[in-house]
């Protein structure tokens, strides 16, 4: 964005191919191997960590693998091809009364495949689970055009789940051209409710709180109170402060909504506001591209991003606070929230903003933002990606964050991908 926006030119793809098949997908790898010519698989194109950087390789766009294939209701299953938008599943499932329940703030412009290979988790992971929870088989090209198709099962013991190496490639082992499913059925019931807190502090021991019970939520959000001011920008009745947003669904939602709300401690705020945030979700997306177009309130050299990462709630504190404190030296404004919880920890969500002086300035300032953030994440023991992934944004970092492991994940490639044809640099493979 920044470079469209300076009229920076930039590296285009060889060519870009558009398969219809798996048996098209596994023509090109056995091409692209043979030939060692790199290949980068594209989705929906949506993902913010340089996953997909194309110059001089063949982009293969998967969007015309684009069929529903089957809906086992006995099993609730369903098989898909990849390249299927976000919506376009949502509506299928919903005809036949179930949900994903994957909701990524960008299912409007992403596919399956991404969701895959990017490790994804949507905004109702506290119900659902990331999509790990969801994937109950798949079929995969690998370089060379073997096609691996994994046996569809609830569960297994069967040594390593080899398959679900897939799964966080991005792209970097091969290319996932078939998923089977697991669906829930649509919810019956729901229940909203907000809360207020004194302190950010008082908001994550609740958040732990209701994570380690048995209440069963279906979303919490809590949000510090810069990144309240930024949710109630258009509320100018609302005080920003420390804000959680709270759903359940299913049988007994309002009471378990009522139980959540005295096991927080915190004061009711209105519920209106999820509401409004259950409408307004995903702007984000558009307001994202309005900014670093230079049209916003941000002026012509806007700089935005968002650094999300997950920790224990025993390192959770220290991760906030180091990170809140190093990000507000280096933007105009560092807001948080915590945007996904687990009974053992959660996802922190920075969003970043700054108004630059220029477009170079703005490209240093960036490099700042991720210097400092990941630095301070590693130092206070947090993980660098809890959804975006790594892409090349975060590549620098996976030694220090992997250890150990990352010997072996090299490994993996070279057995997978041994000529390097696949999203070269992607994952720092």
């Amino acid at each position: 964005m920044l470079a469209r926006r300076a009229e920076t030119p930039y590296d285009l793809p060889r060519c870009v191919v558009r398969p219809h098949t798996t048996e098209q997908v596994a023509q090109i790898l056995e091409w692209a191997d043979r030939t060692r010519t790199p290949v980068v698989p594209y989705g929906g194109g949506s993902g913010v960590s340089e996953g997909v950087v194309a110059g001089g390789a063949v982009v293969v766009e998967l969007r015309a693998l684009n069929e529903i294939i089957d809906f086992d209701e006995k099993s609730r299953l369903v098989r898909t091809q990849t390249g299927v938008l976000g919506p376009d599943l949502t509506k299928a499932l919903k005809s036949w009364g179930q949900t994903l329940g994957h909701e990524p703030q960008s299912l409007r412009i992403s596919t399956v495949g991404g969701w895959i290979a990017t490790r994804a988790s949507g905004q109702l992971s506290a119900r659902y689970g990331g999509i790990e929870n969801m994937v109950a088989g798949l079929e995969a090209v690998v370089p060379g055009g073997r096609v691996l198709r994994s046996k569809t099962k609830p569960r297994s013991a069967t040594g390593p789940d080899v398959a679900s190496l897939m799964i966080g490639s991005e792209g970097t082992l091969g290319i996932v051209t078939e998923a089977t499913l697991r669906v829930s059925p649509l919810p019956t019931e729901a229940a909203d409710r907000c809360v207020r807190f004194q302190h950010m502090a008082d908001g994550v021991a609740a958040c732990r709180k209701l994570a380690q019970s048995e209440l069963r939520p279906l979303l919490v959000r809590l949000y510090d109170p810069e990144d309240s001011a930024i949710f109630l920008r258009n509320h100018p009745h609302e005080t920003p402060g420390t804000l959680l947003l709270l759903s359940f669904s299913g049988p007994g939602a309002g009471r378990r909504a009522d139980a959540a709300v005295e096991l927080s401690s915190g004061i009711p705020g209105d519920n209106d506001l999820v509401a409004h945030w259950w409408e307004h979700r995903n702007d984000a997306v558009d307001e994202l591209m309005t900014l670093m177009a230079g049209e916003g309130i941000l002026g012509p050299h806007a700089l935005v991003d968002t650094i999300e990462v997950s920790g224990t709630w025993s390192d959770l504190r220290a991760i906030y606070h180091s990170m809140k404190e190093g990000l507000g030296n280096v933007a105009d404004i560092a807001a948080c929230h915590l945007s996904h919880v687990y009974p053992d920890g959660g996802c922190l969500y920075f969003t970043l903003a700054s108004a630059c002086d220029d477009d170079a300035a703005a490209a240093e300032t960036l490099e700042r933002w991720w210097d400092t953030g990941m630095t301070a994440c590693l130092a206070a023991g947090g993980s660098i990606s809890h959804h975006h992934g790594i892409g090349r944004r975060k590549a620098r970092w996976m030694r220090a964050e992997l250890g150990e492991w990352w010997e072996l994940l090299a490994a993996v490639k070279k057995a997978f991908d041994p000529n390097g044809i696949m999203n070269p640099g992607a994952l720092g493979l």
